[in-house]
């Protein structure tokens, strides 16, 4: 058994696979981009996910999709602040905000966000000081070597499990020496993230075999390209059996919170999937 500790109090890990359930609060999200802008359908979508079963929920104001412009540090906090409110009223379960910028975490934590989902690919010191003076939980996630575009694809020395495995012992070590506990860190793999298709399935096959020192693992597969590129289906708002498919395999080999857009179809198949692993 793992624990997480977060701002709003310590989740036991490892007796079941949690789900998080995806709400993006963005125009140009690669899948459901523009659906939940309002504080009506945003707390909406929130309260379904969670009746649903969702355990956590990630809302996210700033598209990370390959190929997309960033939003503004300005337009993700204005974004975050229409709608976080009415979203956190809404649920009762733990809620991630899924952003790089450490002053729109700050701000998403002081309004009751629990845990800083961080696609920046680097332990920063200014992260970490948010992360430190709130208690709240820290994903740390691979995004292959900084300064990289999304959609860049290098060469890794040793392969790409090699370097996903240097980066969660350098992220634990530089956490440590920025003092965040141990207990406040999960580790993401970054599906997607500088990776081909090629790339994502060797991660995936191996994903078992990473040293997570004792910390756990988030996989955040749903509807990407890379389901895509296995399942056959384009549209990714048709990627659900591909996504079902590789979340079984990630499960299988280890992790124990899966990142999805399609929380009522996950909730029983994951349910049935831990009874049987």
């Amino acid at each position: 058994m793992m624990r997480l500790k977060t701002a709003s109090g310590t989740l036991t890990l490892g007796d079941r696979t949690l789900i998080m359930g995806i709400l993006n609060v963005t125009p140009d999200s690669f899948s459901d981009g523009g659906l939940f802008l309002s504080p009506e359908s945003a707390a909406r979508r929130a309260a379904e996910m969670q009746a649903a079963g969702a355990d956590l929920i990630d809302v996210g104001a700033c598209s990370t999709r390959p190929g997309g412009e960033r939003a503004s540090e300005a337009e993700e906090l204005k974004r975050l602040s229409a709608v976080f409110a009415a979203v956190r009223s809404a649920v009762d379960i733990p809620i991630s905000v899924d952003t790089y910028r450490p002053c729109v975490a700050r701000f998403a934590l002081s309004c009751g966000a629990a845990i800083v989902n961080d696609v920046s690919g680097v332990v920063s010191p200014e992260m970490a000081e948010v992360v430190r003076g709130t208690g709240a939980g820290w994903i740390v996630t691979h995004t292959g070597p900084a300064g990289l575009p999304t959609e860049a694809v290098p060469v890794y020395e040793g392969g790409v499990l090699a370097d996903v495995q240097r980066f969660f012992y350098g992220s634990l070590a530089a956490a440590e020496a920025f003092g965040v506990e141990k207990e406040q860190l999960c580790l993401d793999p970054g599906f997607g993230f500088c990776k081909d298709a090629a790339q994502n399935l060797e991660l995936l096959k191996g994903l078992g075999t990473l040293d997570t020192s004792g910390r756990p693992l988030l996989a955040a597969l749903s509807r990407k390209r890379f389901v895509g590129a296995l399942s056959g289906e384009t549209d990714p708002g048709d990627r659900l059996y591909g996504t079902l498919a590789a979340n079984a395999a990630a499960a299988a080999a280890g992790a124990v919170i899966l990142r999805v857009h399609d929380v009522a179809a996950h909730v029983p198949f994951i349910r049935a999937l831990d009874r049987l692993l």
